[in-house]
C-alpha cells in the first residue's frame, strides 16, 4: 500500500444510475473540502483507545497489463500514544504488528518468524521508524498521522466533494483529492466523529494505476489489557534479525 502521506486524489466524472457528476476544468482546491480533512483529522487525533477493522482489496499489475485484486481484512487495536497491535490477513500473507511503547515487534505466524527493533515512544514515530528505517509498509499507517502537522493537504492540486453515499449504515460524504503520483477518494462520515468511512487509492505514476480500497468499521473507546501489545513468543518461534536500510536509501 503506498503510504496516505504520499496521496491525494482527484475524481474525473462519476457515474451511478441515472445520474452523473463532472469536474469543472482546471484544478481546484475546494476550502470546505479542506475543512473536511481537517474535521476528519481532528475526530481520528481525538480517538484515545479504539479497535478498528478493515476490508481492503489491492491491485496488483502482470507485465502484460493485466490487473489481478486479492482481498485481504485489517484488524488494529490502538491505545493512544504509545501502543498498538496490528493484524493483516489474507490468503498471501499474515502478518501480526505489536508495539508496547519501546519495541515493535513483527510476527508471521504461518512461518513462525519474528523480528523486533527499539522504537520512539509514540504509535506515529514508531510506525514512521517501520516504513524509514525498515521498509515495513504498514496498512493503515497515515490514519495516525491526520490530526498532526505531518498531514499531507499541502501537497493537494485539487479537492472537492463528490457526494453523499452511505457505507455500512453511515451517511458518508464522499470527497476526492489529487496530489503528485496518486488520486485518492475518501468518504467521511457525517455528523460529529467524522471518522474515514472509505478509502480508495489510485497510484497515477504507474501507466496501469493500479487501486488500492479499505472499507473501514470503527468501535471508539474500547479498553485493552496491556499484554494485549506485548509480543510473547509461542512455542516454537523463531527470531530473526531486522536488517536497516543504506543510510541513502532511509534518508530519501
Amino acid at each position: 500500500m503506498r503510504q496516505l502521506i504520499i496521496i491525494s486524489a482527484a475524481l474525473a466524472m462519476l457515474s451511478g444510475g441515472s445520474a452523473s457528476f463532472s469536474q469543472s476544468p482546471g484544478p481546484q482546491i475546494d476550502a470546505d473540502a479542506v475543512a473536511a480533512l481537517h474535521k476528519m483529522g481532528a475526530s481520528l487525533g481525538s480517538l484515545r483507545s479504539f479497535a478498528l477493522h478493515a476490508d481492503v482489496t489491492q491491485e496488483q499489475v502482470l507485465t502484460t497489463g493485466q490487473k489481478l485484486q486479492f482481498d485481504g481484512t485489517v484488524d488494529v487495536k490502538a491505545r493512544r500514544p504509545n501502543a498498538i497491535r496490528m493484524e493483516v490477513n489474507s490468503d498471501r500473507k499474515v502478518r501480526t504488528l505489536f508495539y508496547d511503547g519501546k519495541t515493535a515487534t513483527l510476527f508471521s505466524p504461518r512461518i513462525g518468524y519474528y523480528a523486533t527493533f527499539e522504537a520512539p515512544p509514540t504509535i506515529a514515530g514508531m510506525l514512521k521508524m517501520a516504513a524509514d528505517k525498515y521498509a515495513i509498509d504498514t496498512p493503515l499507517a497515515d490514519l495516525f498521522i491526520w490530526g498532526t502537522d505531518a498531514r499531507p493537504e499541502d501537497k493537494l492540486q485539487s479537492a472537492f466533494l463528490v457526494g453523499t453515499e452511505t457505507i455500512n449504515g453511515s451517511v458518508c460524504d464522499h470527497y476526492a483529492m489529487r496530489q503528485p503520483e496518486a488520486d485518492w477518494q475518501v468518504w467521511i462520515a457525517e455528523g460529529n466523529q467524522a471518522l474515514p468511512c472509505k478509502l480508495v487509492i489510485t497510484t497515477t505514476d504507474d501507466a496501469a494505476m493500479p487501486q488500492y480500497t479499505a472499507v473501514y468499521r470503527w468501535t471508539p473507546q474500547q479498553s485493552f489489557a496491556d499484554s494485549t501489545f506485548k509480543f510473547t513468543p509461542p512455542s516454537g518461534a523463531r527470531k530473526i534479525a531486522i536488517e536497516a536500510l543504506p543510510a541513502s536509501a532511509s534518508s530519501r
